[in-house]
């Protein structure tokens, strides 16, 4: 019986918040990012995006199942534990599973990386110097050329 509210309990929860993740856009949220204003501040919260929501999936995945296997192979009901030491075939897919999530991942964050470098066509150009007690700064190309401070 303890079992069954146990359950009935963790499912409310997890409905509750797949209600609650699910009931506004996250732009909504007034802790979340500013809205982009720029094409590459676009293309980093999309993939932001996107990448957080693979996550979701991979977490409740995993713990789901982890969940589901403590529960209906616990001691308590007579489950011996089952020994899984040298077993190449799990050895393999731990391994094998985590390394394409993780190319599947790299692939467009790579992508955005790339094109971050890309300083070929710069709006605005500005030389920043240190000094002992502070910074200077002087526009050279671009909005507010001949600005210095």
């Amino acid at each position: 019986m303890k079992g069954s509210k146990l359950v009935s309990r963790a499912l409310a929860l997890f409905a509750g918040l797949a209600a609650a993740a699910a009931s506004g856009a996250a732009h909504a949220i007034a802790w979340y990012f500013q809205t982009p204003a720029s094409k590459m501040a676009q293309d980093i919260d999309t993939l932001h995006q996107v990448i957080m929501w693979i996550i979701v999936v991979i977490f409740v995945g995993v713990f789901g199942f982890m969940f589901y296997a403590c529960y209906a192979h616990r001691k308590s009901i007579g489950h011996k534990a089952a020994q899984f030491h040298e077993n190449t075939t799990v050895e393999l897919l731990w391994t094998v599973i985590p390394a394409l999530i993780l190319i599947v991942i790299a692939w467009p964050v790579t992508k955005v990386v790339i094109a971050q470098k890309d300083t070929s066509a710069p709006d605005l150009t500005i030389k920043v110097t240190g000094y002992q007690w502070k910074w200077g700064y002087d526009y050279l190309r671009g909005e507010g050329e001949g600005i210095s401070f």
